[in-house]
């Protein structure tokens, strides 16, 4: 068959035309949150958010009257103080504040980037100060190591605008606060300071000696490159990208492990353990957790634990006392319930392991005993009561156990805290928990694109008392950072007052300074 000159010439423009057709599809942009936001785009975002909120948050329900009249007047402001153009991380900012009302240690606001104005130093809590340290951890001045003034105002001030943008369970918490202080430019808008190319922080030593320091905010033009670098990195990566990234891959045995059992000294090892689910399908992990339980003294690191798995705490309440108290339901964790919805079915607490209270297969009377505590609900508002059931498990050994905990112990780490602050054989060390103990709602505002979180779920004890938002206290406070000496911590442990067993009058936890760990 052949094809004549006009075909030929024809076939080649149809081509020329789809290959056009195609780049130009692939040059359109995607759809990204706008880098700033109108009033009305605002207006419109607030009205979402707003609906979104009535209908899956947990807490909302819970004081419905007062959370919505505090909910309409911070909105109403931030429609008022924004009339014009507002920046997408501002209206993130504002958002954040927002929420708190809710009092809702799940909620949470994402697909932001804040990097105009971050304050060029880290700071790191020592007690009741804050050191002034370089990107090496260092001090800026080794002679003058902590930090009084930010541009003229004193630290607690600044710390004080930082908690706003925390919900109330955390705003002690030093390690939250840290995030939010970094955001320099942000903390001055709200503390009606001029926004400044450099800031002037104020020193202090242990003599009361002072020294003011100038330094230089990380320059825009560095910024925008790495915008520009972060950009390309989504693109689709071509066969040289590839060639060249198997050859900077290590091989696995000069890969750091640190999810795996190390030695403290002859007597104590420590594991760290994060994705909770994940660890019910590691059984590596689960027997590095079994050789740990077999020394004297085992510490696990829970400080950024999350997940849902049941596994961890099943394996741990070998430490566990014997629980006299509860002869009604000795097996009872802990009740819950979530938002009435549509979207919700009614196994939607299963994966955090409740149930049904029928399943209990407990007599009309003794069901009615054991949820007389429960608070009275608005059936319209929330699903029928659901329960979780303690891990059958026998106390056994006399070995101890020390579990690091934080804010960022989150879902199933903070049953592992809550149920394991009353066992005589363990110690809770670190910052006290936020609660949140929910499963979470996602949803996405319209124009600014940000990702909300909400907890659309409630906890409460065996006794009928509100676990969410609550959070667990430790018995050791020490304020977290990177760098913790191990075998002062060991030291802590040990000389810590012996806890009473399970049904004893408890002790109140005990503030360590965190110098004796460095």
């Amino acid at each position: 068959m052949s094809f004549s000159y006009r075909s030929i010439v024809t076939l080649l423009l149809a081509i020329i035309v789809a290959s056009l057709l195609q780049l130009v599809f692939f040059a359109v942009p995607k759809n990204k949150p706008l880098p700033v936001l109108n009033a009305q785009e605002i207006r419109q975002d607030l009205y979402a958010l707003l609906s979104q909120i009535e209908q899956y948050s947990g807490f909302y329900a819970l004081t419905m009257d007062n959370t919505n009249a505090q909910l309409s007047h911070v909105a109403s402001l931030i429609v008022e103080q924004h009339q014009d153009i507002t920046p997408h991380a501002r209206f993130a900012a504002e958002i954040t504040k927002l929420l708190n009302t809710l009092k809702d240690p799940g909620a949470l606001v994402q697909n932001f980037d804040d990097k105009s104005g971050e304050l060029p130093l880290i700071l790191r809590p020592l007690n009741d100060q804050w050191l002034a340290l370089d990107k090496d951890n260092s001090p800026i001045n080794s002679h003058f190591p902590f930090i009084t003034h930010i541009d003229g105002l004193p630290i607690h001030k600044w710390v004080t605008a930082s908690q706003a943008y925390l919900p109330e369970p955390a705003r002690q918490s030093q390690e939250m606060q840290w995030p939010w202080l970094k955001r320099l430019n942000l903390l001055r808008e709200d503390l009606g300071l001029s926004i400044k190319p450099y800031v002037l922080i104020t020193l202090i030593n242990d003599d009361m000696q002072t020294q003011q320091v100038t330094l230089a905010l990380a320059p825009k033009q560095s910024q925008v490159i790495d915008a520009i670098a972060k950009e390309d990195d989504n693109r689709e990566p071509s066969v040289f990208d590839l060639i060249n990234q198997l050859s900077t891959f290590e091989r696995p045995e000069f890969q750091d492990m640190p999810h795996r059992l190390a030695k403290v000294n002859t007597t104590t090892v420590k594991l760290k353990i994060s994705d909770l689910s994940a660890f019910e399908l590691d059984k590596e992990l689960q027997q590095e957790l079994f050789k740990g339980m077999t020394h004297p003294l085992l510490i696990i690191d829970l400080r950024d634990a999350k997940g849902f798995s049941p596994t961890l705490l099943t394996m741990l309440s070998r430490y566990q006392d014997t629980d006299l108290n509860n002869t009604l339901a000795p097996n009872v964790m802990g009740f819950a319930h979530y938002r009435r919805s549509p979207k919700f079915r009614n196994d939607y607490l299963k994966p955090l392991n409740f149930m049904p209270l029928d399943t209990l297969e407990y007599s009309a009377p003794r069901l009615k005993a054991l949820t007389h505590n429960l608070p009275t609900v608005n059936d319209d508002k929330f699903s029928p009561w659901y329960v979780r059931t303690k891990p059958v498990v026998t106390p056994e050994g006399r070995n101890r156990l020390a579990l690091l905990v934080s804010p960022h112990c989150r879902q199933e780490c903070e049953w592992i805290a809550y149920r394991t602050r009353l066992w005589s054989r363990v110690n809770l060390i670190g910052e006290k928990t936020s609660g949140d103990f929910a499963r979470h709602y996602h949803f996405k505002l319209p124009n600014s694109g940000l990702d909300i979180r909400l907890s659309s779920s409630l906890t409460y004890d065996a006794q009928g008392k509100l676990l969410s938002g609550v959070g667990t206290e430790p018995d050791i406070l020490l304020p977290q950072n990177n760098d913790i000496q191990w075998q002062g911590l060991v030291s802590l442990v040990r000389s810590a007052k012996p806890k009473p067993q399970q049904g004893q009058p408890g002790l109140q936890p005990i503030k360590l300074a965190q110098s004796k760990l460095n």
